[in-house]
Parts: structure tokens; sequence; C-alpha cells
């Protein structure tokens, strides 16, 4: 999956609004903790801890 995600400003915070093809891939539901992986090309990686076989770029 290739996609662009909006950072928005959420109280004091920034968040990313994940579209639901992504929230299905990785089965995540609320509370849930992502690990980011930032490449040098400004590229990341988004999974769960519980399934790191679910990483998507």
């Amino acid at each position: 999956m290739d996609t662009t995600l909006k950072v928005f400003k959420w109280d004091d915070d920034l968040a990313v609004e994940l579209p639901k093809e992504l929230v299905d891939q990785l089965a995540l539901k609320e509370g849930d903790e992502l690990d980011i992986l930032v490449a040098p090309a400004v590229e990341a990686e988004v999974g769960t801890k519980e399934t790191p076989d679910t990483w998507t770029k």
C-alpha cells in the first residue's frame, strides 16, 4: 500500500488519520501502539508490535 497521510493538529499534539484499508490490514483498534521506522528518504514503515509480519510501506 502506498499512500500519503495528512498531519493535523489535535489539541497540543499532531496526529495522522489512517485510511480504513491500512487499519483493516493491520487489524488496528483504539489504544494499539504503533512503531514507526523512518528511512533516510522520508519513507516510513508502520506495523504493530504484535504483528510485525503485517508491516507495510
